[in-house]
């Protein structure tokens, strides 16, 4: 189905499928990425001085919450990805907002992960 405007088609669903797939993957990668390579290493900017340290404060603590984030962060992946590729166009504006969730997801992924109190994985 073409989209058409005044000066003739615009766009095609297939395109904006495959727009919401393709701003859905790089986001959820990037996401993902942050997670692993800055928020677990790092954490937070500054521990304060006190004895003993906040658990956010220890990378292996970190990791357990990084574990739930990614898997949220999966989850809402798949969920974009299966509701953009549906050809139900009463589904679309799910794809949507799905995707505004994962453009989010990395300020809201490195906040928990590195902020939050974490916990052992083993």
């Amino acid at each position: 189905m073409t989209i058409m405007s005044e000066t003739g088609p615009r766009f095609s669903a297939g395109r904006v499928r495959s727009a919401l797939v393709i701003t859905a993957t790089v986001f959820a990668v990037g996401t993902i990425a942050l997670i692993w390579f800055a928020a677990v290493p790092w954490g937070p900017l500054v521990c304060p001085a006190i004895d003993p340290p906040p658990r956010n404060c220890f990378a292996a603590d970190r990791m357990g919450t990084a574990v739930i984030t990614t898997a949220v962060v999966l989850v809402l992946f798949i969920s974009t990805v299966f509701l953009a590729a549906s050809r139900h166009r009463t589904l679309r504006p799910f794809a949507v907002a799905g995707l505004i969730t994962l453009l989010l997801a990395p300020i809201v992924s490195y906040l928990a992960v590195a902020w939050l109190p974490g916990f052992p994985l083993a």
